[in-house]
């Protein structure tokens, strides 16, 4: 059995995951964003290399609504 304490230290813990949370989807969109660079720079064909910056766009945005998904869950958990 779970207990939820709504004191201090618990809002502290929330605010820490947060953070972590964040960082975490700075550091996975940074890295899209260095592949693609990569990718941009070794790829030689041009179709190729719009396929793979395409591919990565899409998992950044993937990433990034999934991120939005998770901090909209943890807002209403913590409004019930």
């Amino acid at each position: 059995m779970h207990q939820v304490f709504a004191g201090a230290p618990a809002r502290a813990a929330v605010a820490c995951v947060g953070v972590l949370e964040m960082k975490r989807l700075w550091t996975a969109l940074g890295l899209f964003a260095v592949l693609a660079v990569l990718a941009w720079i070794t790829i030689g064909d041009q179709r190729f290399k719009l396929a793979a910056v395409a591919v990565l766009a899409m998992f950044a945005v993937r990433t990034w609504t999934w991120s939005r998904k998770q901090e909209r869950d943890e807002r209403e958990r913590r409004d019930e």
